[in-house]
């Protein structure tokens, strides 16, 4: 079970030392970054262009997962409902349903670990279709949630190329991992069991890459070609923050062309190493 850290951090020498080891960091890159850092209790701890509108590529999902437990909080679905799948068109990208065809139908509690823990694009659209998409964006401003807009399904070009996109800031992606934290509307074990699915996340190239064993992080991570997202929970023996770094302009080859690995990846993986030297120290 994922651990949050119960000590209280002294936020103006945390601040201090967060600004003093990333300033640098984030003023010789050329990407374009948004980051903030955040105690448990939402006090600012770092920010860095965080209120930027930016492709959420799949951190949409986390906004997703915390509208889908409300319902079930308040009666409307249970996890334990199951969809049917499309037996062809299936979304294509990351996750692993595109090439299960057999695999007609899932429970909303599977289709949400698919889409937290693999990131399945096929299971994240089941679940767009279950609450609807209006439904989705009214969680989102109800959450306070600024620049968060889900306007398309996933790998849906056509959409893409008419002009929509889903949308979200690092300050969004924080706000909604304190959210998850401490909405009461979430009975523990539903919050329980989404920061659980978090904490499961398999895709460990960004920030989790060169974290050490003893670190705990509970996070989804987002990639587009030439682009690159993570925003979590990180614990450190008894200290926990929420941090979201997104970033685009890569140029690379790898980062630029794939979704996977690159200096993108780089990049978020040193700033998440640099944010847990801090909490250690």
């Amino acid at each position: 079970m994922f651990t949050l850290g119960s000590e209280t951090l002294d936020v103006q020498e945390v601040r201090l030392q967060l600004e003093s080891s990333l300033t640098p960091l984030l003023e010789k890159e050329p990407a374009r970054i948004s980051m903030a850092v955040r105690t448990l209790d939402g006090v600012s701890l770092f920010d860095w262009h965080v209120q930027r509108a930016m492709p959420s590529a799949s951190l949409i999902k986390v906004p997703m997962l915390l509208c889908l437990l409300e319902e079930v909080a308040k009666g409307r679905v249970s996890l334990d409902d199951v969809r049917a799948l499309p037996d062809s068109n299936r979304a294509g990208g990351t996750g692993i349903l595109s090439q299960l065809p057999g695999v007609q139908a899932l429970s909303l509690r599977e289709l949400a670990h698919l889409m937290i823990v693999l990131s399945d694009n096929v299971a994240t659209n089941a679940l767009i279709d279950v609450l609807g998409m209006d439904r989705i964006n009214q969680w989102c401003r109800q959450a306070g949630l600024a620049y968060t807009e889900l306007q398309r399904h996933m790998m849906d070009a056509q959409a893409r190329a008419q002009g929509k996109d889903n949308w979200t800031s690092a300050a969004d992606a924080c706000t909604t991992l304190l959210y998850l934290l401490q909405s009461p509307v979430l009975p523990e074990a539903l919050r329980q069991e989404g920061l659980q699915m978090l904490a499961d996340q398999r895709e460990r190239g960004h920030f989790a890459a060169i974290l050490p064993a003893d670190v705990e992080l509970a996070h989804k991570t987002g990639s587009l070609p030439g682009l690159r997202h993570d925003a979590g929970i990180m614990t450190v023996g008894k200290r926990s923050v929420v941090l979201a770094v997104l970033a685009d302009g890569f140029t690379d080859a790898r980062t630029s062309s794939t979704l996977y690995g690159g200096e993108g990846a780089a990049v978020l993986s040193k700033l998440a190493a640099t944010v847990a030297d801090v909490l250690r120290a």
